[in-house]
């Protein structure tokens, strides 16, 4: 016979109803975490008096908000407000100082200049609280007053380009612990292998912040990297955000490089934050690369950036190809000869085997059911589709039902098959973004890799070959010969002091004379005169819509109807809609730097009104990296 169980009370704990306000500055102004991107302003709360010590700007605290409590992050305390019928806050999540008051001035500028909820920048610039960490952290070191030297002279912006025959992480490394006697230093890169091998260099000295680390190591290292003095930090792009109390220099690594701009919501840029606060900390602010890109090219023409580099002449050789052929006739003998005293390295512009596969019969392209086209990774891999990733084992044409392919571009493993056989006896070593080598090490070697994927020589290269040239400059979006040339001039940086560099390219393209001087201007302030003349990035912003497709039209048409009313500026220009995919169309506008802040508060103002009445929301994105 069954018993029944006994009944089991469920426990719930009362909430607490505070009712004493704190006796000195019971008010606080707050960023609160509603989710909601039209709730974007502070709020204020009251402070209990059984939480008035812990509570200062700069730390969490939970906060009801629309019937449920929610995370905020104090910015002020004072004795006064205008607001009337204030809740209490609910709870102190952590005493721990996470966003001093630079901090809270950087978010506040940023979100406004991207249009965004200040809690997007919240959640990317300060890591998830560890409760265990902070228990180990003395809140001392943070309270103890920092002696900062302050510069007689503003901020001071340059660029510096990186020069041939150098080990330029080396360089970076010392350059860090040079600066680093006078004040803390942090240096953003766009790669984490970058990262990575610069930490190797300063050890102990380095406080890392990426990505790649574990919640636990990321929240302790950004602590730390708020209460060091003297400090390096190195980090990749959402690094950008911190803040240590005496930071004087500020290293933005290849800062053309797109992995510094965010990829979600709200789309910023390393760049133009290290620029907002080189400005408003005084900070020396340094970019450093091989070729700058398209807006800091327009900053060094106008004189608002030094551009610090060496006289440096390059030996560059130019073999035209005459019949698409992969290696041009002549260029086989200085190759042979500079294998004879170390390794050659070939710059490719594809990874994989063929980009492209097409059909021998029909020479229709072959495509995938999902509309991806179909590619190989190397000769006995079957087709696959370059979107989903689906193979096709026993692939026919959909057209003629014939079963043989043709190989459409080449890939770097492609290159590698093709090279190895032209120059028998050596060993081939391929590097893309599938497979990294980072050092080599046998001088009779043939190097096969992708744009900033080429493995270290400490010597250097004998000869570095730059393949069908042509191809690198063949792209359609703004920044194709900016990326081309950056990859072009890193490439060529490796070359051993004496050594050749030989070009797959016509003999009066631009980037020969580039090479050879050791000098983007050459081909940059062309790309500038073009760029000016058509009223596009970078001397007009940019933003992007993406609006549902059956509102483009619409909201295509309110926007220029706004423009003839003078509700946005004058200089602005409305191309579009575009359609993006069978959900989304894309309007594009564009409007002259000093008058972007008026077409950004109209575009908040339209943003807000949308959510306000339940209208679908639109994606803007400000100074995309490409408009295409």
């Amino acid at each position: 016979m069954s018993t029944a169980r006994p009944l089991r009370l469920k426990r719930q704990e009362a909430t607490r109803l505070d009712s004493q306000q704190a006796i000195v500055n019971p008010y606080i102004k707050v960023w609160v975490d509603t989710s909601v991107s039209h709730l974007d302003g502070t709020f204020d709360y009251f402070v209990p008096e059984r939480l008035s010590e812990q509570v200062r700007p700069g730390i969490r605290i939970g906060v009801p908000f629309a019937g449920r409590d929610v995370e905020a992050l104090v910015l002020e305390r004072s004795s006064t407000t205008e607001v009337t019928n204030l809740k209490f806050i609910s709870s102190v999540i952590s005493s721990e100082v996470v966003a001093p008051a630079k901090l809270i001035e950087l978010i506040a500028a940023v979100s406004k200049r991207w249009i965004c909820n200040p809690y997007d920048l919240v959640r990317a610039a300060i890591p998830a609280r560890v409760a265990s960490v902070e228990k180990a952290n003395s809140q001392s070191a943070l309270e103890a007053p920092v002696r900062v030297a302050k510069s007689k002279i503003g901020p001071s912006v340059s660029y510096l380009q990186l020069q041939p025959h150098e080990d330029s992480l080396k360089k970076l490394a010392d350059f860090a612990l040079k600066e680093s006697l006078k004040g803390s230093v942090l240096i953003v890169f766009p790669e984490e292998r970058e990262l990575l091998e610069i930490s190797k260099l300063l050890g102990d000295k380095a406080i890392i912040l990426s990505s790649a680390l574990t919640r636990t190591e990321r929240y302790a290292n950004y602590l730390a990297a708020l209460k060091t003095e003297n400090a390096i930090v190195i980090g990749t792009r959402s690094s950008i955000f911190v803040t240590p109390r005496d930071l004087r220099t500020l290293v933005i690594y290849r800062e053309n490089s797109q992995s510094h701009f965010e990829v979600r919501h709200p789309g910023w840029n390393v760049r133009d934050i290290a620029l907002m606060r080189a400005e408003s900390e005084n900070l020396n602010l340094y970019f450093v690369g091989y070729s700058p890109s398209l807006e800091m090219a327009a900053l060094i023409e106008s004189g608002g950036a030094k551009y610090l580099s060496r006289k440096m002449r390059l030996q560059v050789k130019t073999f035209t190809p005459q019949n698409s052929e992969l290696l041009p006739e002549r260029i086989f003998t200085p190759i042979r000869s500079a294998l004879k005293s170390g390794p050659v390295l070939f710059l490719v512009p594809k990874k994989g085997y063929a980009s492209a596969l097409m059909c021998k019969k029909c020479k229709n392209i072959a495509i995938c059911s999902c509309g991806g086209k179909l590619s190989r990774r190397n000769q006995s891999s079957p087709p696959e589709c370059v979107h989903c990733s689906k193979t096709y084992p026993t692939w026919s044409c959909s057209w003629c039902n014939e079963d043989k392919l043709i190989l459409l571009g080449r890939g770097s493993i492609r290159h590698a098959e093709e090279i190895g056989r032209a120059f028998p006896g050596f060993a081939v070593i391929n590097s893309d973004a599938d497979g990294v080598a980072k050092e080599i090490s046998d001088q009779k070697t043939l190097v096969i890799a992708t744009s900033g994927m080429a493995p270290r020589y400490a010597q250097g290269y004998s000869a570095v070959v730059l393949l069908e040239g042509a191809s690198f400059f063949s792209y359609s979006d703004l920044r194709g010969q900016e990326r081309s040339r950056e990859a072009l001039f890193e490439a060529a940086s490796k070359v051993r002091s004496g050594g050749e560099v030989l070009i797959a390219i016509d003999s009066s393209h631009p980037i020969v004379a580039s090479l050879s001087t050791w000098s983007p201007a050459h081909m940059y302030k062309r790309e500038l005169n073009e760029l000016e003349s058509l009223n596009l990035p970078p001397f007009y912003r940019s933003v992007f819509l993406d609006v549902p497709v059956k509102e483009a039209s619409a909201i295509a048409e309110g926007l220029k109807k706004s423009l003839l009313e003078r509700r946005i500026p004058d200089s602005s220009r409305i191309l579009g809609p575009s359609i993006r995919n069978p959900e989304t169309a894309r309007v594009l506008v564009t409007a002259s730097g000093s008058d972007f802040p008026r077409l950004t508060e109209f575009l908040t103002e339209y943003i807000k009104h949308r959510a306000i009445t339940k209208k679908n929301p639109i994606e803007v994105r400000i100074d995309p990296y490409s408009l295409s």
